[in-house]
């Protein structure tokens, strides 16, 4: 596996800032890699992920470029008294990066996914633009923004002093329903996340209102990156259907 760290003036940002890129050994000469779009939580940055867990290990035997940029403590906003990291990610990393490296555009070939803020920021992503993707898979996320004053005592950089409610259900009903149900779901928390609770409710809303099939993942584990690490192998042998040891398709051992 090749390990980049770029770091290069942005112009939304106005600044220098670092994204983290995981890359095969071998590039294919005759089509682009197929990629995760990977989004760090609240507290962390990019390269939590390379730190944290054994992810280049888990995909040494695929065909997958991990794309995790550092967007700070935005909770994936244009802030209310700061940068305009939603902007920056949507309008700048993407399509900068796909010019940048062999990084395919079709949407069979993107995912998206994160722990905790990262997570919240991996659905808004998809609620957003459903077309850019084919797979959608939050980690611990957090999904009632009513919960963010008592997390971060800096909230009031991202929101204007009104805390949305219900603002992830906002975004799922403005998008097409039929885009919605194309994609692919895989969701874990741990049991003992103390934002167990309000997923839990999330998902009834996201499988009964918006009938959307989801695959939900529970059981031991908090809010941590022992729980994220032990579900990451689950998560990309699901996501990528083969054997993350030898890298051959599921069932044909």
């Amino acid at each position: 596996m090749a390990i980049l760290t770029l770091t290069r003036a942005f112009t939304k940002l106005q600044e220098q800032t670092t994204i983290h890129v995981i890359l095969p050994n071998e590039i294919p000469s005759d089509h682009k890699l197929q990629v995760l779009w990977l989004l760090h939580g609240l507290g962390d940055n990019g390269s939590g992920f390379i730190r944290k867990t054994n992810l280049e290990v888990l995909i040494k035997y695929t065909q997958l470029a991990v794309i995790t940029p550092e967007m700070n403590r935005s909770f994936y906003m244009n802030l209310y008294k700061g940068l305009p990291y939603w902007d920056y990610l949507t309008q700048e990393v993407m399509p900068e990066m796909r010019k940048l490296l062999p990084l395919s555009s079709d949407p069979a070939d993107n995912f998206v996914g994160g722990t905790s803020m990262g997570g919240f920021g991996a659905l808004k992503l998809a609620f957003n633009h459903p077309g850019w993707f084919s797979t959608v898979m939050p980690m611990s996320p957090v999904v009632d923004l009513t919960e963010l004053p008592a997390m971060m005592p800096d909230a009031q950089e991202i929101l204007d002093g009104i805390v949305p409610e219900h603002y992830l259900e906002t975004l799922a009903e403005r998008a097409s329903p039929k885009a919605l149900r194309r994609l692919r779901y895989f969701y874990c928390i741990g049991d003992q996340d103390p934002l167990k609770a309000t997923n839990d409710q999330f998902i009834q809303y996201m499988q009964n209102d918006l009938k959307l099939k989801i695959e939900y993942h529970t059981g031991e584990g908090g809010h941590d990156w022992l729980y994220w690490q032990r579900m990451l192998p689950e998560m990309l042998t699901w996501l990528l259907k083969v054997n993350l040891s030898d890298g051959y398709p599921l069932g044909n051992q």
